[in-house]
């Protein structure tokens, strides 16, 4: 089987407070968005993407403690395309997956140098 990537990498402004859910087994999920921003073909304009970033377990915890709207992040995971039906129509979605993230503000740190500090 030939290996193959799918790796998003994206800095940018989290548009609002993570929402916070658990899992029937008590696993923790974050879920937010983040603003990316982009110039036009041509470059008169700026617009504005928004990504829905799902984070589990320790990043989820560290997403809940530290994070908040208007926080500059740098993120990093998978791109996973699903739907769901609504009023018979199919609406497909599509969400990042995050395996890293870091808070870019001046308190910022990542998940991992928050465990090292913890230990």
């Amino acid at each position: 089987m030939s290996r193959s990537v799918n790796k998003i990498t994206l800095i940018g402004n989290v548009g609002r407070d993570p929402d916070m859910q658990q899992t029937k087994s008590g696993t923790k999920v974050a879920h937010f968005s983040l603003a990316t921003n982009r110039r036009t073909t041509s470059d008169e304009e700026e617009r504005t993407d928004w990504h829905r970033l799902t984070l589990w377990n320790r990043q989820a915890q560290f997403a809940e403690d530290y994070i908040r709207s208007g926080d500059r992040v740098y993120v990093e995971g998978r791109l996973e395309y699903d739907s769901y039906e609504r009023d018979g129509v199919v609406i497909p979605t599509a969400e990042i997956i995050i395996r890293e993230v870091v808070l870019l503000n001046s308190k910022g740190a990542s998940v991992e140098e928050e465990l090292e500090e913890a230990a």
